[in-house]
């Protein structure tokens, strides 16, 4: 089955919202999500976007299959890319390739607008997961041979460091 790939409209987010929603019960992470509908909007088509998003949708039935949401980055080392905050694809459409439509299409915007590379967060532990990024070339990124991690500061220490400020 082909999937066709195209952005999220305003029209959209809260089907967009509730396929956030499906990602993190897949994941057992429901309780993660603090982000609504509201905030969503306001992500993706407030004055100010600071994400992107698109839908993948099954050619024969029209149903939301997939979807990928991501931000534009700076790195001072490699320039301007796409960060994918979250790639999904329901758990009745895995295997049909819905996963590399995606991948595909930012990669062409990437191709198109002079972006240096795309970046998402994964599991190694999720081997098939992890064996089919490396399949596109996907590499885990390191300095002078020690792979990188990602850091969060959220909460009270974040409000704690803000206060200083």
């Amino acid at each position: 089955m082909a999937e066709m790939i195209r952005p999220v409209t305003a029209e959209d987010v809260t089907q967009l919202h509730a396929m956030v929603r499906g990602m993190a019960e897949n994941e057992e992470a429901t309780e993660q999500i603090s982000t609504d509908e509201s905030e969503l909007r306001q992500a993706l088509f407030g004055p100010h976007p600071v994400a992107f998003a698109h839908f993948a949708v099954d050619d024969e039935t029209g149903e939301l299959v997939g979807y990928t949401l991501w931000c534009l980055v700076y790195s001072t080392w490699r320039g301007t890319a796409i960060h994918i905050d979250d790639i999904y694809v329901r758990p009745d459409a895995v295997g049909r390739g819905v996963d590399t439509a995606l991948l595909s299409t930012l990669a062409g915007l990437c191709a198109e607008r002079g972006y240096r590379h795309m970046q998402w967060w994964g599991r190694v532990t999720n081997e098939p997961t992890a064996a089919f990024y490396r399949s596109l070339g996907a590499e885990i990124p390191s300095v002078q041979g020690k792979e990188l991690t990602i850091f969060r500061l959220s909460g009270k220490p974040l409000a704690d460091l803000a206060h200083d400020a």
